[in-house]
């Protein structure tokens, strides 16, 4: 029997190893997946801040469990993609300054399936300091989602004093 930790952190990481394999051919490097609270933020990506006893580096990807009680486990996932393409600029891309979402992230999110936007709905800009997405219809992460879904994916542990439900999601 798996530990609450082991069990909540694995969880994240089959589904980072999952989007890996079906958004980014597994092209995207381990990163260390860490769950942080920060108002207003569901998930970030602060670029080689772990280094291990042999001067490895490796990316942070932290995920907000204040939402995964009152937010559909879609936006969770959606967040973790999101997160995701600033792992991948990071390795092939050219990122913006810190906390901008440039043109080059903006194409990848819309090649994965999920379309950047301040706005978090149509008719947003797609680049900017604080970009939202949502999901295109007819995207490749739409497709992956619902097949991880149909696996019996979930999160199981959820934090007992959530966020309330907000319209619009806050991604960095």
């Amino acid at each position: 029997m798996k530990s609450p930790t082991e069990e909540s952190y694995s969880q994240f990481q089959e589904a980072y190893n999952f989007f890996n394999e079906r958004l980014f051919d597994s092209e995207l490097p381990a990163c260390l997946i860490t769950f942080q609270r920060q108002k207003r933020i569901m998930g970030y990506v602060s670029l080689e801040r772990w280094i291990n006893n042999k001067q490895e580096y490796t990316h942070e990807l932290a995920i907000n469990p204040e939402y995964f009680a009152n937010y559909p486990l879609i936006e969770i996932c959606q967040t973790l993609c999101h997160e995701m393409v600033h792992v991948w600029q990071a390795q092939y891309g050219n990122a913006g300054r810190r906390g901008y979402h440039n043109k080059e992230w903006a194409n990848k999110m819309i090649a994965i399936g999920l379309m950047p936007s301040t706005t978090g709905k149509p008719g947003g800009d797609i680049v900017g300091e604080h970009v939202a997405d949502y999901i295109l219809a007819d995207g490749k992460f739409l497709i992956a989602f619902n097949e991880l879904a149909a696996s019996g994916f979930q999160v199981t542990w959820m934090d007992r004093y959530p966020v309330v439900r907000q319209e619009t999601r806050t991604v960095t």
